[in-house]
């Protein structure tokens, strides 16, 4: 009886696969659908480390980042079209000698300025919002406990015209029990967190859109 309770603890021990194991097995099935020619893929190097975060929060954090970054064009669009408009109503300013032609051009840019002015509030009002619901997810994401494996995955696959093998280079994140995954190319999720460190280090609003302001080309 002990040699056969010996022999099953050592066949369980052979079935059971490591993280490793586990990751990469989810994560070539998960290339798939990513891949161009999947056929094609071959693993370099797997790092498999625990993670302590909110993973649902990372497309929002993204959307939101975008959302913030066109409002900010509009807003300074804005801006440019109410400069623009106040100059020619200083040309067209009426007097005792305007002529109907001067009135109505001064009456356009007036009404070009109200019309900036009131989507300009309208900019303001929804950047505010965006901001904080961008610190809001920011702080869900710090989860602060065991989440699931951050997996770091370097691969090989033929490129989109099928004719060379490029290196490939992402990080995945995985449940607990390695059943489903959401993966991120690295450049893209470094970016993602530049974003949130400086979320994390502003001291206001103005110093979130100072960042973005610089990193516009970000995401």
């Amino acid at each position: 009886m002990k040699k056969l309770f010996i022999l099953l603890t050592l066949i369980m021990a052979s079935c059971t696969l490591s993280n490793e194991e586990k990751a990469e097995k989810l994560v070539k099935e998960t290339l798939k659908d990513y891949l161009y020619h999947p056929d094609s893929y071959e693993p370099i190097s797997i790092k498999v480390d625990s993670m302590f975060i909110d993973v649902t929060t990372i497309e929002p954090i993204m959307e939101i980042s975008d959302e913030i970054k066109d409002l900010m064009f509009k807003i300074n669009r804005c801006k440019r079209e109410i400069k623009s408009a106040e100059s020619s109503m200083d040309i067209w300013v009426p007097n005792g000698y305007s002529s109907q032609y001067s009135r109505g051009e001064y009456a356009r840019a007036k009404r070009e300025k109200e019309e900036a002015k009131s989507d300009l509030d309208k900019y303001i009002k929804k950047l505010s919002e965006q901001l904080a619901s961008l610190k809001e997810n920011v702080a869900k994401y710090h989860k602060g406990k065991f989440t699931g494996w951050a997996v770091s995955h370097r691969f090989r696959s033929l490129n989109g015209a099928g004719s060379m093998t490029i290196p490939g280079e992402m990080i995945f994140f995985c449940n607990e029990e390695f059943t489903t995954c959401v993966g991120y190319e690295v450049d893209k999720f470094e970016n993602f967190a530049k974003i949130l460190k400086a979320v994390d280090e502003a001291t206001s609003d103005e110093d979130i859109m100072d960042y973005f302001k610089d990193n516009s080309f970000l995401l």
